[in-house]
């Protein structure tokens, strides 16, 4: 055995390499192919905001390229604590209520860090966001899943929540709206879940990035029911401004919470990105306008995108609640989520197969609507020739 040899052997793996998400491995079988089209992006393809640019631009002439604080700047996280008042009736302390992060990841892993401990029970959606549940995995935290409702739309069903809830419960994970099936929380039942929860003392990890993102009813965040004390916030402004690349985003916790994932990210990122804090803290007051164009034509896309793929033979697809994906049902033609993905590649379509979200997505397929509709339809054109064929097959 060489030396090199000798010295990978004591390399303990401490992630499984198989377990990453399945969309990468479709962007790189996209650069390898450029013929393919694509409805498996988890990314606003649409133009960001110009004003937003335009202060990222006078932010980094200005100057803005070192370090800021690892809490982030006193001005984006005011700016952020205005927002959270002015769209949800949230009361927070900037100082003590916010941490700037690097993109909604990092407030996800900071959360989990500082929350889970090895053998504490962890309540995950199913269907539900893949890299929750491999965050929680990789801590050895115990995982149970309470499942969405679909009747036929997707919903969070409260009840299959407090029917799983004891106070030897350390963390129940929320996604509203979800990905991948936009299923929301209502309002009665996040009065419902964080009665529960408080009075249980059990956390609530809220992930709320696609909260831009509601159709059927208003959206209600976590925070619109007083201080955060039980429950800690994952925000991204990824989704919202399509700025995926920027990788800036926010959580939102109990101090006593906050301090401890602020000391842990210094050690980890030490900060966020600061041309983007100061480019936020210009223009977040001013997005409005913005966030209404954003849903308005998601909302357009969404309308159209299901009323094609619920026409196709063999093929059910509910108006979901919010976020930007369909979850379309084709388990009548082909009951392997896996096997749909892999024909509709040959086809020259990708899609993310819906079994990566959990057993209950089993049969499904995750379709991405936020781009311009001129750039998903020649990808459903080919969604739609693949499947007609394969149900006359």
């Amino acid at each position: 055995m060489s030396a090199l040899e000798k010295a990978l052997a004591r390399i303990a793996p401490v992630v499984k390499e198989g377990e990453g998400s399945p969309i990468r491995k479709i962007k790189s079988l996209m650069e390898a192919r450029p013929d393919m089209l694509s409805l498996a992006m988890g990314e606003a393809n649409f133009p960001p905001p110009e004003e937003l640019l335009d202060a990222a631009v006078r932010a980094l002439r200005g100057g803005r390229n070192l370090y800021t604080s690892t809490n982030g700047i006193p001005a984006v996280r005011e700016a952020v604590a205005r927002f959270a008042a002015r769209w949800w009736d949230a009361d927070l302390d900037p100082e003590r209520h916010v941490l700037m992060t690097v993109g909604g990841m990092e407030a996800l892993h900071l959360a989990a860090r500082i929350l889970v401990s090895p053998g504490d029970r962890v309540l995950l959606p199913d269907p539900g966001w893949g890299m929750t549940r491999v965050v929680h995995e990789r801590l050895g935290a115990e995982l149970e899943f309470y499942p969405l409702r679909r009747d036929p739309a997707w919903s969070i069903d409260v009840d299959a929540i407090l029917e799983r809830l004891d106070p030897g419960v350390k963390v129940v994970a929320v996604n509203s709206p979800s990905n991948p099936t936009g299923a929301v929380l209502s309002r009665e039942g996040w009065s419902r879940l964080l009665e529960a929860t408080r009075e249980m003392g059990v956390f609530v990890l809220s992930d709320e990035v696609y909260h831009n993102y509601a159709y059927s009813e208003p959206y209600t965040s976590s925070l619109a029911f007083g201080p955060p004390d039980n429950v800690v916030v994952v925000q991204s402004f990824s989704k919202t401004f399509a700025v995926t690349g920027w990788r800036l985003g926010y959580a939102v916790a109990h101090p006593d919470v906050l301090r401890q994932m602020a000391t842990y990210k210094e050690s980890i990122s030490l900060c966020s990105f600061s041309v983007g804090q100061f480019a936020l803290a210009e223009y977040l007051d001013h997005s409005d306008p913005y966030l209404a164009w954003a849903n308005d034509l998601c909302r357009g896309n969404m309308e159209r995108v299901v009323e094609r793929l619920d026409g196709l033979p063999g093929v059910r697809c509910a108006m979901p609640e919010g976020g930007f994906y369909a979850f379309p049902d084709l388990s009548e033609i082909e009951p392997s989520c896996q096997l749909q993905t892999e024909r509709l590649l040959t086809g020259g379509v990708a899609v993310v197969p819906g079994g990566f979200f959990g057993g209950e997505g089993v049969g499904c397929l995750r379709v991405g609507i936020a781009a311009p509709y001129e750039q998903i339809a020649p990808a459903l054109d080919r969604f739609e020739e693949r499947v007609v064929a394969w149900h006359q097959a």
